[in-house]
């Protein structure tokens, strides 16, 4: 998404970045979770 501005910019807080990889490791374990939820309980 904002390739060009974290090329430029590199002097970003490594807590923000850490915060996004978690975010999105979360969304998606949360996504593969209810898949197998769904999968199992319906």
């Amino acid at each position: 998404m904002k390739e060009k501005e974290k090329q430029e910019k590199r002097r970003e807080h490594p807590v923000f970045t850490i915060w996004v990889h978690t975010g999105y490791a979360v969304l998606v374990l949360s996504m593969i979770g209810w898949m197998i939820y769904m999968e199992f309980f319906m």
